[in-house]
């Protein structure tokens, strides 16, 4: 019962801070665009990745605002619905941007020590979430076709996402302005990869409870990481437009 009365509100101020990042990362594409026509400076393939960052958040935004809408208004989880299709559009968009960024750094600065490094943590991130999901007797245990395809494909898209935006950790050392904002990004997805976990086991359960408590815990501080790091990049892309 105490579990179910945090329920609410968690997935209010998850709304919220979801929107937040949306609108701030629109904010700094226009920042982008703006700096590329007056000087010219923003590298295409920074504005594509920025771009299908911003459209994914978009897309999780209004995945939160039906989500929270259906839940508030109807009284129930909604299964299979609206906010699936933001949450799936949206994570197409995320994967999209960070595999762009990955091709990207290796094949400027890729050695066979990074392809190695990404091979291992890309073995150990889907073992450990098919281990998970094995474990918890969710794959194959879902009552309907929907639902089934979603615990498949939100935990195996957010480990594919995470392991994408592994290369800024693999080369860290060869990234300037954009270094720690790209590492809270990977940091995010790896909160979004275990906020799937945790959603998909108590979805699957109909049992909210501790699980759902700490799915949402970890999709608010995934969110707040995003928008701290697309706030600083606007102040970063502004203080360059003013040089």
């Amino acid at each position: 019962m105490l579990f179910d009365s945090l329920q609410r509100p968690l997935y209010f101020i998850t709304l919220v801070i979801a929107g937040f990042a949306a609108i701030l990362g629109i904010i700094l594409v226009m920042h982008l665009f703006n700096h590329q026509k007056t000087k010219n400076t923003v590298n295409n393939k920074i504005l594509f990745i920025f771009s299908f960052l911003s459209i994914g958040y978009v897309c999780f935004a209004l995945a939160e605002i039906t989500w929270f809408l259906i839940f508030d208004v109807f009284q129930q989880l909604p299964s299979a619905s609206m906010p699936d299709v933001y949450w799936v559009a949206g994570s197409f968009c995320l994967l999209l941007a960070f595999v762009t960024f990955s091709v990207f750094v290796h094949a400027q600065h890729g050695q066979v020590r990074h392809g190695l490094a990404l091979f291992l943590f890309a073995a150990m991130v889907l073992g450990g979430v098919f281990y998970f999901l094995l474990k918890m007797g969710i794959l194959g245990g879902s009552t309907t076709l929907g639902q089934d395809f979603l615990s498949h494909f939100y935990p195996i898209m957010s480990a594919l996402i995470l392991i994408a935006s592994f290369s800024v950790y693999l080369f860290s050392d060869k990234l300037d302005t954009f270094k720690n904002n790209l590492i809270l990004f990977m940091i995010a997805n790896a909160a979004f990869l275990l906020g799937d976990l945790l959603y998909t086991s108590y979805i699957t359960q109909e049992v909210y409870g501790l699980g759902g408590v700490l799915s949402d815990i970890f999709y608010i501080a995934a969110y707040a990481l995003c928008s701290g790091s697309f706030f600083s990049l606007i102040f970063k892309v502004g203080d360059n437009s003013e040089e």
